[in-house]
């Protein structure tokens, strides 16, 4: 049973070819009042520096953003991806340009996750907290926020509405939010109940990975229940399309930390330190 439940997931595997620097984000522009923006331009598209291959990312602190943590490790590069590399790009083609931002250091993750076909094991483990700069105030953060299956299940049942939103593939720069998505219980899939990830119904896309994963109110207020792992191919017991995410119960302990009070594990400091000797797949 266990090694049937540990490959019942694939993240996207993210395709790209030469590894190299982002350029700088442009000249700082003149943000809009983060009232007249919708709170969903708090997803940006994630650019990781590496030539064609981006994720997804969103905005939990004016300075924080959350990923996955395969966004970091990709199986396309040949090292890990510096934090200095990345660029967050908020809202990204979805209405008014937002001044973007740069990655400044990865401040707590999961843990080491490679992208490809990751276990269910795997998958509560698949998140990184990532300190920017400039801070981000042209849109509001959205609040994180710690549930149970059960306790999303029954907002839900009481009128709140599942969203995930990402950059897949299929048209960069655009954000599309899939508003199909259905939270299954473990029960339905036959698998043994764990509330550290989430089983959803939807389409998922490569390139969605570290998407935001949503509960809006009646009053189109969200909260980040947690953000997008991958999806399988395989044929589940619950029919259509399966994806997983990472629920924000591991992550959030760390959002409401000072920033100098987040930890990453020593072994994850090593290995982005001696980025440059990693080899693919190792």
């Amino acid at each position: 049973m266990r090694g049937a439940l540990l490959a019942i997931c694939a993240a996207g595997l993210l395709a790209g070819c030469v590894t190299e620097e982002t350029p700088p984000p442009a000249s700082p522009q003149a943000a809009p009042s983060p009232a007249s923006v919708p709170w969903q331009a708090a997803v940006g598209e994630l650019d990781t520096g590496i030539q064609g291959v981006h994720c997804s990312a969103v905005l939990v602190a004016r300075d924080l953003i959350v990923t996955a943590s395969h966004c970091l490790f990709l199986a396309t590069s040949p090292r890990p991806t510096k934090p200095t590399q990345i660029v967050f790009k908020p809202n990204q083609g979805a209405g008014p340009a937002l001044p973007q931002s740069r990655g400044v250091a990865v401040k707590a993750m999961g843990a080491q996750v490679r992208s490809g076909h990751i276990s269910q094991d795997e998958v509560p483990l698949d998140w990184a907290l990532i300190q920017i700069s400039p801070p981000i105030r042209a849109v509001a953060p959205i609040p994180v926020v710690s549930l149970t299956i059960d306790g999303m299940l029954d907002r839900i049942q009481s009128g709140a509405k599942l969203v995930a939103l990402g950059y897949g593939d299929g048209a960069y720069d655009t954000r599309v939010e899939h508003d199909d998505c259905r939270l299954v219980s473990h029960q339905e899939l036959g698998f043994r109940p764990d509330d550290r990830w989430l089983p959803l119904s939807c389409w998922i896309r490569i390139g969605d990975s570290g998407g935001a994963v949503v509960l809006v109110d009646g009053g189109g207020r969200p909260l980040l229940v947690g953000v997008v792992a991958g999806f399988t191919p395989m044929v589940m017991k619950v029919p259509g399309p399966m994806a997983f995410g990472t629920n924000a119960v591991n992550f959030a302990p760390y959002v409401g930390l000072p920033v100098a009070g987040l930890a990453v594990p020593p072994e994850l400091v090593a290995a982005i330190a001696s980025a440059s000797e990693l080899t693919p797949g190792r």
